[in-house]
């Protein structure tokens, strides 16, 4: 198990000092950043998704999918509630930084390829079942943070329900319940598709890591919103897990997802809004590069516990 984490963790390093260095020789733009991450959200991920349903159709399967739900329902409100606690007193254009990553971790990019390679697919249908209600609380609490609107909770449902995402989702639902088997040339074609999704994902990170300004990653506040979000989460998450007697598979998707690096959408977010753009950029970056430690160790610590 030990070396299966190493081997994994250094693949991601080599592919991300790949998209480093693309970054800084100009190879890969804004625009063509851009592009990647559309390719990602509206292709690769989605084939992923639908892949992780097929031939799962129990119902021990879907009753630690519902508990997954209602746990990142839970975690949502707790996170939500701990920033405003945490980041009250802080300056408003910081602020609304901090809070937003408190809330969105970066659990499709960084989450998705390595809950895929740890745990397979039935970690992979486990977080997008995780997922569904993440996206609605980011697109309306979320969003509503920086904008400074009151969330609109209808535009938030319309926005899920046509997300590709979840479309592959729904459509991975109705596969999978009705025992139905995909013709040999599509699935084929689905898994091409799909086996991009860690090359492309840590090229993206590598992108975002190039933008990095070394010499700020020793702010404090920064380095304690680091010890909140790969620590002290995921840690609430594992001990609600264990009492509430989960499944192994929900618990330990469950723990790896709330212990993710801040999305990358909280330093784009602070450049749109004209917040903090460069304590939004030391958040996803300082956090990123940290979880390259704290994962390996909620996994370990997973496994002895299992």
């Amino acid at each position: 198990m030990v070396l299966n984490l190493l081997r994994l963790e250094l693949v991601m390093v080599l592919l991300a000092s790949a998209g480093v260095r693309l970054r800084r020789r100009g190879t890969i733009t804004d625009e063509g950043r851009d592009c990647l991450t559309d390719l990602m959200m509206d292709l690769i991920l989605p084939c992923n998704i639908f892949l992780s349903f097929i031939g799962k159709a129990d119902w021990e399967t879907l009753r630690a999918s519902l508990l997954t739900v209602a746990i990142s329902v839970v975690l949502m409100l707790l996170t939500a509630l701990l920033g405003r606690l945490l980041y009250s007193r802080k300056p408003e254009r910081v602020g609304k930084v901090f809070r937003y990553g408190m809330v969105n971790s970066n659990a499709l990019f960084i989450g998705l390829p390595i809950i895929q390679s740890l745990l397979g697919s039935d970690g992979v249908l486990q977080l997008s079942m995780y997922m569904i209600f993440v996206r609605m609380f980011c697109w309306s609490y979320g969003l509503s943070l920086y904008t400074g609107v009151k969330s609109d909770w209808r535009a938030s449902v319309r926005r899920l329900i046509g997300h590709p995402c979840m479309i592959a989702a729904a459509l991975g639902l109705a596969v999978m319940l009705s025992g139905a088997a995909l013709p040999p040339f599509l699935s084929q074609t689905l898994q091409y598709i799909s086996d991009c999704l860690m090359a492309m994902s840590m090229l993206l990170i590598g992108v975002v890591l190039a933008e990095m300004d070394l010499r700020q990653m020793f702010r404090g506040d920064v380095w304690a919103f680091c010890a909140v979000r790969l620590g002290i989460i995921p840690a609430l998450v594992l001990a609600g897990c264990r009492l509430l007697g989960a499944p192994h598979i929900v618990t330990a998707t469950c723990t790896l997802v709330s212990g993710m690096p801040a999305a990358s959408m909280t330093a784009v977010l602070a450049v749109r809004y004209r917040c903090d753009a460069e304590t939004g950029s030391l958040v996803v970056a300082l956090s990123t590069v940290l979880s390259t430690v704290t994962i390996p160790i909620w996994y370990l610590l997973l496994g002895s516990l299992a």
